[in-house]
Parts: structure tokens; C-alpha cells; sequence
């Protein structure tokens, strides 16, 4: 993203920030890695600080978050992506936008399910918002927000097969939802709590195995809008 504006005494400025991050691929041995980034980076790159770019910006951000239930799901899931929401304080602000893998997001392997897919939108100062294309350039005056969503790596494995107390893991720390962990791993639910019926879902996993698939591997996994609802 690159944001050009007024600042103080007039003063004209260009950044180059670098905010969001994309979630890690899972592997055959572990979780993708949420600080991942890009494969050219591998989680070296330096990330802005928030409080130092209003700082030296009069820009905003309004949040900055992990999308839960965004990574590629698999007996080995993939890393959420973030969510990101900014603006200007006073004056216009002009964004360039080049955000990949918004047609294309990251596929599952072995079974796994892919990750969602990257998204950019516009919120108006009443709150309308309007999905931008990938590459985009757009001008935001006060009041209005520029809402980014980086990709979810993808999975590994299939989701059925993931360890238990992983699953219960990721239900309790807000990694997937509870209605992703039904849906997609197979889980059942003690009534009334979130705590998974291990016995319940072995049986579970067991009839779902011999049942046709009713997933699409390459949509399983929510789009960063969806999640966010």
C-alpha cells in the first residue's frame, strides 16, 4: 500500500506500508506460521508499527486483526490472513492497492482444503461498502475506510484427520469456529458447550469417511467476508 496525502504545515508524504500479512502454508509436519508473509520473505520482512505511522501519518487505523476461521482447513490447517481497516484523519488520502491472490487463492495438498481468498473494499462514511478490484487505486476522504484481507494459507492433509486435542485447540483460542470444526473436521459438540464429544465425533469422522464427499475442496474454506460475519 502506498498512501499519499498532506500532513503537517502542508507537507506532502509517501509511505510504503506494510501492515497485514498473509498466512503460512501448513506442511506435513505442522500449522502454517501466521507471520509467514510471502515466500520471498518467510517472516523476515520488518511490519510497520501502527502507533508510529499515525505518529508521522495523519492517517488511522481503525483495526488491524486475524481472521479467524480464514486458513485452509486440514489435518495440518493453514494460518489465517488479517483483516485490515484504514483511513485519513483530515485531508484525502490516495492508496495504491496490489494485493494477490484475490482469483487465485492458496491450495490445499494431500486433502487439505485451500485458504480464502484475499479481498479489498471501500466502506463509505455511511458505511456502504464496495468490493475493489486486486490492483486498484483509490482516493478516501475523511470518513471513509480502505478494509483489506490477506489470504489464508492452505491445508494439508484431510481436516478428518486432524488430532483431537489440535481441533479443541483451535475452537478455544478462536483459530477456526465451531460451526467450521463441525462442518469440515467433522467434530461433535458436548450439548450446549464447546467442548468436543471425542467418542461422538470418532463415529462421526468414521460415517463421514464412507459418505461422498459434499465439499468442494477448493471453496471449503469461507471467503475473509464470510468469516467476519
Amino acid at each position: 500500500m502506498r498512501s499519499t496525502g498532506w500532513r503537517r504545515n502542508g507537507a506532502a508524504y509517501v509511505n510504503q506500508l506494510i501492515l497485514g500479512v498473509n498466512g503460512g502454508p501448513a506442511s506435513s509436519r505442522s500449522d502454517g506460521w501466521v507471520m509467514y508473509g510471502l515466500p520471498v520473505v518467510g517472516g523476515l520482512q520488518y511490519r510497520d508499527s501502527i502507533e508510529l505511522d499515525e505518529l508521522k501519518h495523519p492517517m488511522l487505523v481503525r483495526s488491524l486483526r486475524l481472521v479467524a476461521g480464514c486458513g485452509g482447513p486440514g489435518r495440518f490447517r493453514g494460518a489465517p490472513g488479517c483483516e485490515l481497516v484504514i483511513g485519513p484523519r483530515h485531508d484525502p488520502m490516495t492508496v495504491v492497492i496490489p494485493c494477490d491472490m484475490q482469483e487465485n487463492p492458496p491450495r490445499g495438498v494431500r486433502g487439505g482444503h485451500a485458504g480464502a481468498a484475499a479481498e479489498t473494499w471501500k466502506i463509505a462514511a455511511d458505511g456502504t461498502q464496495v468490493r475493489l478490484p486486486n490492483f486498484v487505486t483509490v482516493t478516501l476522504t475523511p470518513g471513509e475506510w480502505l478494509r483489506g484481507t490477506d489470504n489464508g494459507g492452505g491445508g494439508y492433509g484431510n481436516p478428518l484427520d486432524r488430532d483431537l486435542d489440535r481441533l479443541q485447540h483451535d475452537v478455544n483460542e478462536g483459530w477456526i469456529t465451531k460451526a467450521q470444526a463441525q462442518d469440515l473436521y467433522g467434530a461433535v459438540f458436548v450439548l450446549g458447550s464447546d467442548h468436543i464429544d471425542r467418542d461422538g465425533t470418532r463415529r462421526n469422522r468414521a460415517r463421514l469417511r464412507n459418505t461422498p464427499s459434499r465439499i468442494d475442496r477448493r471453496t471449503a474454506c469461507a471467503t475473509a467476508t464470510e468469516a467476519l460475519a
